[in-house]
């Protein structure tokens, strides 16, 4: 078993920081070597509707990344949120207008990025219950200390806010 530490030294996890290099993080934000293909390759494919938003999906998605690992808060919104489908996998997504990205919250102030996908092509193909599952199962092969997820549903339980 290793920690977060450990996989990202190892090469299974990714560091996402998106801060200037001046700003120290409050969060940390990881990611699986899939996601990174995914954010690299297929998030910039994503066609952009100006009618959701005036950035693109991948500033879309890297705003809210950097939103996340600066400390903001995201209790009175819905852009971070544990997806209810099925409470019992544990697994939480990041919302924007164009993307979901879904994963799951290892420790406090930790979120490991696992999928991503169009929120329209989501909806769709209904493939919520889909990447759920697929998250869960990645979590749970994970080489990673036990417990390997955080299973509270409180905000306050799994995310601090930057003073």
């Amino acid at each position: 078993m290793a920690t977060l530490i450990e996989l990202c030294e190892s090469g299974a996890l990714e560091v996402i920081d998106p801060l200037e290099a001046n700003e120290l993080p409050w969060r940390n934000l990881y990611a699986t070597m899939e996601f990174i293909e995914w954010l690299d390759g297929e998030l910039p494919e994503i066609e952009h509707n100006t009618l959701y938003s005036d950035l693109t999906p991948t500033e879309q998605v890297f705003a809210v990344f950097y939103e996340y690992v600066a400390g903001e808060n995201f209790s009175s919104d819905r852009r971070f949120k544990k997806l209810q489908y099925t409470p019992d996998h544990h697994v939480w997504e990041f919302k924007t207008d164009e993307v979901r990205v879904f994963g799951w919250i290892p420790c406090k102030d930790a979120f490991v990025c696992c999928f991503g996908d169009s929120k329209d092509k989501i909806e769709v193909n209904r493939s919520y219950g889909r990447y759920i599952a697929k998250t869960a199962y990645v979590r749970n092969m994970m080489d990673l200390n036990e417990p390997k997820c955080l299973e509270d549903r409180s905000y306050a339980d799994v995310i601090s806010d930057a003073p």
